[in-house]
């Protein structure tokens, strides 16, 4: 008899590993209400940016360059978006999402400082986009490889 009992007890997990996940499973919860407040602010942010746009380009008839600085903001902030839906979904953050945020922020920081700068930061600044841009399409073409070796595998 006494040795089903401590059967039974080996079968079940001890006490102190349910508190753990049961932990784990509410900063989880936390953690997934404060990416979602997140969420929120953008996309508030992102309507008065277009408001701002509507208001510079129509009303006011701002230079091209204002009214594209103005659209890669939005822009930008639409893929700060994706990155949170993403990791809503995945529970981990997306490296060639980051990379793309950071490839619009980079070409809005060139597109409104590219005239004021020095030709040595401009040169500076291409660099890091072609270094992106270069790291981008690998990551693209490594995850094209890892899916056809997948498929290939599964037949």
């Amino acid at each position: 008899m006494m040795d089903d009992s401590t059967n039974g007890n080996q079968r079940s997990s001890p006490p102190h590993t349910q508190v753990h996940h049961l932990l784990r499973r509410l900063l989880e919860n936390a953690q997934d209400v404060v990416i979602i407040g997140l969420m929120v602010v953008l996309l508030g942010i992102a309507i008065l940016a277009l408001l701002t746009l509507f208001r510079t380009a129509v009303l006011r008839t701002a230079g091209p360059s204002v009214v594209l600085s103005q659209i890669l903001y939005i822009l930008i902030l639409t893929e700060l978006y994706r990155t949170l839906i993403f990791y809503l979904r995945e529970h981990r953050v997306s490296v060639a999402l980051i990379m793309e945020t950071t490839i619009v922020t980079t070409v809005n920081q060139l597109t409104l400082t590219g005239r004021e700068s020095a030709p040595l930061m401009v040169l500076a600044i291409g660099g890091l986009l072609l270094v992106l841009g270069g790291l981008l399409a690998l990551d693209r073409w490594m995850s094209r490889i890892r899916s056809d070796v997948s498929h290939t595998s599964a037949h």
